[in-house]
């Protein structure tokens, strides 16, 4: 990964709405037609790990975060470092402060509550919320409709 387009990630994480995606798509990040609040930071290390579908929000102050990499600081214990891919599917919402971790898949038309830590895969039409995020229920079709109907409102 080059260094501009990582610098291009790391302008688009300081940047507002709308004027960020241009960023984060020059940086590599895989993007369908998607909302990106602001302060949200996305992985600057590795930007090409990130995929999100279309009519996905990403409320304020989301972090995706796909690599680990302790290397540098705990020096005399061997722990391995590793990057992985996060992929958001079609009609996703996270809620503000959520933290995605690498590795992690959120499929369609999940419902993700703020504050929310997400280290494992979520499963179709999830709702979840805590750290680590737990699923507290299912959407139905009708929840997940009224979801979908607001996020197309505010899609580029």
């Amino acid at each position: 990964m080059s260094v501009i387009k990582k610098f291009f990630v790391l302008l688009g994480n300081y940047l507002p709405p709308k004027i960020n995606i241009f960023f984060y798509k020059l940086g590599g990040v895989n993007l369908g037609k998607v909302w990106i609040g602001n302060m949200c930071y996305l992985d600057t290390k590795y930007p090409n790990n990130i995929t999100i579908e279309d009519e996905v929000c990403l409320s304020f102050g989301v972090k995706l975060i796909t690599h680990f990499d302790p290397e540098e600081s705990i020096k005399f214990h061997k722990i391995k470092k590793y990057n992985k891919k996060i992929l958001i599917k079609k009609g996703t919402f996270i809620g503000p402060g959520t933290i995605i971790l690498p590795g992690v898949t959120i499929e369609k038309n999940c419902f993700v509550r703020a504050g929310s830590v997400v280290s494992k895969s979520l499963v179709e039409n999830s709702i979840v919320e805590g750290n680590p995020a737990k699923i507290i229920g299912i959407m139905n079709t009708r929840t997940s409709k009224i979801i979908n109907h607001i996020n197309k409102k505010n899609i580029i």
